[in-house]
């Protein structure tokens, strides 16, 4: 929450109200993260599904952090349907933006935004840390990375 609130603090005063939309995951932290700014700006999120974190189905809750371990290690091919019809519907999400949008989503979904805009082959290449910013433009259709939120050493080993 706190961080939340910092991270609002520093970029409410950037913002227009009418010239964006809030955007985020279904998932409690990343709807808790929107708090600040839903509060500031009377802008009510859009929970979009297209930006929730990555499924695993079937797998027990004990076992999620060697799952995940085995994930970052991943090629995009490696992946089983569910995540690669996550992913796919992640760059559909992305793609059908009309407007400026801030997106409250999770590291696995950041990564596979960044990690199609870059073209990278691996499912993990870049460790977004809690409440980073990572900007990204698109113009005619076509996306850039405008800036790299702060990273983390992540503590998924």
């Amino acid at each position: 929450q706190q961080q939340a609130r910092q991270l609002a603090d520093a970029y409410l005063p950037m913002l227009n109200p009418t010239d964006f939309q809030l955007v985020s995951s279904p998932l409690s932290r990343a709807q808790e993260t929107a708090i600040p700014f839903q509060e500031a700006l009377a802008i009510p999120p859009i929970i979009n599904t297209n930006f929730a974190e990555v499924p695993s189905p079937g797998i027990a809750l004990a076992d999620r952090r060697n799952w995940l371990k085995a994930l970052f290690a991943k090629k995009i091919t490696e992946l089983e349907k569910p995540q690669l019809v996550w992913r796919n519907n992640i760059i559909s999400g992305i793609q059908s933006l009309e407007k400026n949008t801030l997106i409250f989503s999770h590291f696995m979904t950041i990564n596979a935004i960044v990690g199609w805009i870059r073209g990278s082959k691996k499912v993990v290449s870049y460790y977004p840390n809690y409440c980073s910013i990572t900007k990204i433009e698109k113009v005619d259709n076509q996306f850039s990375i405008k800036k790299l939120g702060k990273e983390l050493t992540t503590i998924i080993q």
